[in-house]
């Protein structure tokens, strides 16, 4: 099986304000803190989780007495909560050094007695920033662009438009690629990805009375957090993995017709997510889309062709894929965009 990777940063763009007020990007590049969430400490590794940052200080051994400690100078460090949600877990990892307790009060000269826990655990939690506006694009490992997410108020289906088994929001959209869209909800400033197989409109034109399944896509998202699926264009075919850290799946349709669905939330935070399209058949590649910010339209940024990286004789004649190709798109957060 042939492959080819695709990779994508994720940051963000600051935008002016949209004169129709139809949609809008977010102006925030950092998620705010909200100090009246207590412990547990975690990693704020999921925008669904709200941190608090505090300073602490920590028992270190004594120079100069056996059995007795002292705190370490004051650090700043940050203290996350995540009610109701799994997503957000705790960073524990060895300690460096043996991790210390301690077992009395203190005394006057400001040490305590403690004791050494060799095989205890550390636990650090952080506040990234999460940057969603927008994304770097690099294709086959050579910049392309920067895409802006595209804004809307807080469904991610205004971007969509499922209905009727089919996408309708699809301007732009190129007849048998894999259009890759990002979506940005303004109100709680998640990121969603979206995958659209073809356009049916022109399918329409092109071959109305295609007799058979003729387009096939299989795909597996995985990430170091649980996605959901937010759209599923048609709930007929085949979603596996939903709330999982790897989701899988597989579609089907005619030519006059198209399939997709949406994903989310996606993490703005460093973590990544990696998307692998295969066994693939009568595709002829992928088009990422951006948002144009001066005319509030979706448009083409970058177009990446089976035929451009692979021999004619591993391809149908007309330059699609056979049955066998396959594309991997890799997503990885930053906050601005990559000189290109």
């Amino acid at each position: 099986m042939k492959s080819v990777v695709i990779a994508l940063a994720v940051v963000h763009v600051a935008s002016s304000l949209a004169a129709s007020q139809r949609i809008q990007p977010h102006l925030a590049a950092v998620r705010p803190v909200t100090p009246e969430l207590p412990e547990p400490s975690c990693i704020m590794n999921s925008t669904h989780c709200s941190c608090l940052e505090k300073s602490y200080r920590s028992l270190i051994a004594s120079p100069e007495r056996f059995g007795r400690c002292i705190l370490d100078e004051e650090r700043i460090g940050a203290s996350c909560s995540c009610p109701g949600t799994s997503i957000c877990e705790r960073s524990v990892e060895p300690c460096g050094t043996k991790k210390l307790r301690a077992t009395g009060p203190m005394a006057e000269d400001g040490t305590v007695p403690c004791e050494a826990l060799p095989d205890a655990q550390c636990e650090r939690a952080s506040n990234p920033k999460h940057c969603t506006g927008a994304v770097n694009v690099f294709i086959d490992g050579v910049a392309k662009g920067c895409i802006k997410t595209i804004p809307v108020l807080s469904d991610v289906d205004d971007a969509y438009g499922y209905a009727s088994y089919r996408a309708n929001n699809i301007e732009n959209v190129e007849y048998d690629y894999i259009n890759l869209r990002f979506i940005e909800t303004r109100a709680n400033e998640d990121l969603h990805f979206c995958v659209i197989y073809g356009n049916w409109r022109i399918g329409e034109i092109v071959n109305p009375n295609d007799p058979t399944l003729s387009r096939k896509e299989k795909s597996e998202v995985t990430a170091k957090f649980p996605m959901f699926f937010e759209i599923k264009d048609d709930p007929s075919d085949s979603y596996f993995g939903d709330g999982t850290s790897t989701v899988r799946t597989s579609h089907a349709h005619y030519a006059h017709k198209s399939d997709g669905y949406c994903l989310g939330p996606l993490l703005g935070d460093g973590s990544g997510v990696r998307a692998r399209f295969y066994d693939l058949d009568n595709i002829l590649g992928v088009n990422v889309q951006t948002f144009n910010e001066n005319t509030f339209s979706v448009t083409n940024l970058a177009k990446w062709d089976f035929a451009d990286h692979r021999s004619a004789t591993e391809l149908r004649t007309t330059g699609q894929a056979d049955g066998d190709e396959s594309v991997i798109v890799d997503f990885q957060a930053a906050c601005e965009c990559a000189a290109v």
